[in-house]
Parts: C-alpha cells; structure tokens; sequence
C-alpha cells in the first residue's frame, strides 16, 4: 500500500507551531495534547479560534482532534474555512486525504491539482498524486508525477521515499534502492523512514542492509511492528537465536497488553 502522506502531513495530533507572542488558549492547547487530554486540549483550541477566528494553526490542530475522534465531516469543514481565510498547505493536503477516504476521490484530485498551482515549490500534492494515480492503476502516471515531485523539491526527503517505495512494491529500475539512500540523506532521524527503507531492502533481497535498517529505525523510535519485522529479517540470515530472544520479549509485551 502507498505510504501515508505524511512527512508533511501525518493525521495524528500535531501542534503547528506559531509565533512567540501567541496568547494563552493555544499554548495551554499544545500542553493537552502533549498530556494526551484531548478533550480539554479540544475546549482550549475553540477558545483560542472564539478569541482569534483567524487562527489557521488553531483551527488545523482542533481538525485533526475532531478526526481522531470520529468527526470527520466537522473536520473538513474546519480545513475548508482555512482554505478560505489564506493558503494552508497543512489544510488542504488534510482535507484532500479525508475526501479519499471518504469515497471522494475526485474531489480530493482535483484538490491536489489546485496545490501544484498554488504551492509551485512544494512536492506533497505531487506525490499524493502520484498515489492517486496508482490507485486508479496507471503506474505509468504514477511514475511521471513521482519524477515531478522530486523536481520541484530536490529536497524533499518524503520524495523521495514515496517514489522509492512506489518503485520498490512495483519492481521497478533498482526497485527503489537509490531513491530510499537519498531519503535517508534527507531525513537521517525519521525512524519510519529507516523502516520504510528497511522494506525496500527486503524486498530487493539485501538482508543485512535490511537488517541494519531496521536497528536505525529501532534505535530512534522502537515500535512493536518493527521488532517483529526485524525478528523475521534475522530468521531469514539464520540468525535464530537473537530472534527468538526478541520474539519471547514480543510475546510478553502482548501478554502483559491482554491482560491490562
């Protein structure tokens, strides 16, 4: 499956930063969200947005809130009223995922398309794009819009990556080995992206490399889903015995979940 679109726009609880002299409802907002309560990080944004409606970090934050809990519709309609008030990138690229996995495809294509035009230097809506595209399966397109991204942002690591996965899933040229080094260049302290480019080597068959990948990744932001990733790279270099050390501690942390 296509990676989320991430980097720049990752559907989890992220605070945009804003300047220094912000008053207190965002900054109150931003520590509930830290503190996981997102209820009263929710009241705080609201309060913020009756205060300031113009807002736009406000209203994107409070957003994602809404789509964490299941309010997707709300949450659109928040991204649609910043899109109103000034260029968002953050809003549009959100609510163009919301559309499609709403069932919305076209709308959230042709909400991309708009992007190109108005953000001329950024690669995001290139590559959602090109993720479209695939969907539809024109790889041929997808492709083309992948190269696209990568021209517009040289520097955009998630390019690269998206394009690196797209090429690895789809054994295309190096199956994206090339592509996912230069990620990693770009984003040396992104663990998902050392997992990503962990895949990429499995698939291309270079274990070791593979096997490297993922300590990085695990070694900036362990996770249960890498861990075993990396216990089934280690049985496939016969490596049996470090793998089921790490499978028996898997299998615990589980256990211990089922039981809480």
């Amino acid at each position: 499956m296509p990676l989320l679109a991430a980097g720049c726009l990752c559907l989890g609880i992220v605070i945009i930063s804003i300047p220094a002299f912000a008053e207190k409802p965002f900054k109150t907002a931003h520590r509930f969200i830290e503190s996981g309560q997102a209820t009263e990080a929710r009241r705080s944004l609201e309060s913020e947005l009756r205060m300031r409606p113009n807002n736009l970090a406000a209203r994107y934050n409070l957003a994602i809130l809404l789509e964490d809990i299941g309010h997707h519709h709300q949450a659109q309609e928040l991204y649609k009223k910043n899109l109103i008030i000034g260029r968002h990138l953050p809003s549009l690229i959100n609510l163009a995922s919301s559309l499609d996995r709403a069932g919305k495809a076209k709308q959230a294509v042709l909400l991309l398309k708009k992007a190109t035009r108005q953000f001329r230097s950024e690669a995001t809506p290139w590559y959602l794009l090109a993720e479209q595209a695939e969907k539809r399966g024109n790889k041929t397109e997808a492709a083309q819009m992948f190269r696209k991204a990568i021209k517009t942002d040289p520097l955009n690591g998630f390019a690269y990556l998206h394009y690196a996965d797209f090429q690895s899933r789809h054994e295309m040229h190096d199956r994206g080995i090339k592509h996912a080094a230069k990620a990693l260049q770009l984003l040396p302290g992104c663990a998902p992206c050392w997992r990503t480019c962990g895949d990429i080597l499995e698939r291309a068959g270079k274990h070791e490399h593979a096997l490297n990948a993922y300590q990085r990744s695990l070694a900036i932001a362990p996770t249960i889903s890498t861990r075993q990733q990396l216990v089934t790279t280690l049985r496939t270099l016969g490596h049996n015995k470090r793998a089921n050390e790490i499978q028996r501690g898997l299998d615990a942390h589980r256990k211990h979940q089922i039981k809480d």
